[in-house]
């Protein structure tokens, strides 16, 4: 699998002097002495104390001195730059070491170069070159471990070789080469130490900079989540509290449809106890068609809320017969054909006297049409068919096997198997099919009685 990588930051996207490795953003600047301090602190005893063991050791170079060299070396190497380095080493450990190290550092080196320039300058050749070999040794390893900042230590350098060609010239005279012509020892020691103070104060800085740069995004990336976290919290807390508000409004709706339904109950046993009272020839008619309804309307698996609209409209299915006089309702010979014609006026009556109470159910409908024929031999309307409603059907079927078995003063009472022969009669023909099925389901499998 192919892996692409990122081109790493330049000087120029970083804000970065080429010359001096210093951000333009001071702060930055800052911020960045005071995290690579904390984090080469350690390094930087530990380097110095190696710089300084080296210096003393070097000291083994003057025991093949003459004599008289020996002892003036070993001055200037223990009495005069040695103490520096000690003296720097131990202020490392003070708590304000950070705001002088650049300049302590700075210090001990151009004394550490200094002592071996005078070094170089008073014992004899060939020993010198050893003493050349010692100043590199000692700058590379100063400029590479103590991470000193690249332009202090040039300005050191550069210092230093100004000083070695001014000994050179008014010391011991522009004809004399002693020292003019190992130019080249400084030269190539500082190139070399410069290059790498260079370097690794350009990584240090690359790797500070894009470690800044990951923390600002996972900051922003952390107050993102934040804020999204709190925002969820928020939609969460206003979901709960619409859903505790939404169970409140549904607890509220259910109670008042409870107590609705109660009260359709209650009208429509009150308006059914009233026919009751006055047609005595067909007492708990309307209670026997309700409860022979709704069976039929469970077999047909309809809703609970078709059911209970079945139920109720049965139950007060005769409502009309209140217009209908005392005389005809209790009547125990069979009814003429005019008294016939006003008992048929009581399902457009009963009708009229629903419509004006506001049921959720086209009850005053259903009462109207429960006497029409699927053949159109019905009334009031003659309707045929689907213009017939559904429970009004169920409840013509219901009413029909209940008026053939119960008793009546001028015929007495007719047996379940006739009735049931008259609705396979109609079955299709002026029933609905479907319902006299299920009416006769209940009524032979299930065993239904009143």
């Amino acid at each position: 699998m192919k892996r692409e990588f990122k081109e790493l930051p330049s000087l120029k996207e970083m804000g970065i002097s080429p010359f001096t490795l210093s951000f333009k953003d001071k702060e930055m600047e800052k911020e960045y002495a005071i995290d690579y301090y904390k984090k080469s602190i350690n390094q930087v005893r530990v380097s110095f104390f190696l710089a300084i063991f080296l210096y003393a050791f070097l000291a083994l170079l003057d025991t093949v001195l003459p004599p008289e060299y020996r002892y003036i070396i070993w001055v200037i190497r223990f009495s005069g730059v040695l103490p520096i380095g000690m003296l720097v080493l131990v202020s490392s450990f003070s708590n304000s070491f950070d705001q002088v190290k650049s300049g302590a550092i700075g210090f001990a080196m151009f004394m550490f170069g200094f002592g071996i320039i005078l070094m170089i300058y008073i014992v004899p050749k060939p020993v010198d070159f050893s003493y050349y070999a010692s100043m590199i040794i000692t700058f590379i390893f100063i400029y590479l471990l103590t991470g000193f900042r690249f332009i202090t230590a040039t300005i050191i350098s550069l210092l230093l070789l100004a000083i070695y060609n001014i000994m050179s010239i008014y010391l011991i005279g522009p004809s004399d080469g002693n020292l003019v012509e190992n130019n080249y020892f400084f030269i190539a020691t500082n190139i070399i130490g410069m290059f790498g103070a260079y370097s690794l104060e350009f990584f240090s800085k690359r790797d500070f900079y894009v470690a800044n740069l990951i923390e600002k995004q996972n900051k922003l990336l952390e107050n993102f989540n934040e804020e999204l976290e709190y925002k969820v919290e928020e939609k969460t807390a206003a979901l709960k509290e619409e859903i505790e508000i939404s169970k409140m409004k549904e607890q509220e709706l259910i109670k008042s449809k409870e107590q609705l339904e109660k009260l359709y109950h209650e009208t429509v046993a009150g308006l059914a106890s009233v026919v009751e009272m006055r047609d005595q020839n067909t007492s708990g008619h309307q209670k026997r068609v309700s409860k022979l309804a709704k069976a039929i309307a469970e077999k047909m698996n309809l809703s609970k809320d078709e059911i209970e609209e079945i139920t109720l409209a049965a139950e007060i299915h005769d409502i009309g017969k209140l217009i209908v006089p005392t005389i005809i309702l209790n009547k125990p010979n069979e009814l003429t054909e005019d008294e016939r014609a006003i008992m048929q006026q009581h399902t457009a009556a009963g009708a009229d006297l629903l419509k004006t109470i506001d049921f959720p159910w086209p009850i005053a409908d259903i009462v109207n049409q429960h006497h029409e024929l699927i053949d159109g031999s019905g009334y009031p309307n003659h309707f045929k068919g689907d213009e017939i409603l559904l429970p009004a059907k169920i409840i013509c079927v219901a009413d029909t096997y209940e008026a053939i078995t119960a008793y009546r003063p001028y015929r007495g009472t007719l047996d379940a198997e006739y009735a049931i022969s008259e609705l396979k009669k109609g079955r299709g023909k002026i029933y609905d099919e479907k319902v006299v099925d299920a009416c006769l389901s209940v009524i032979i499998e299930d065993g239904f009685e009143f």
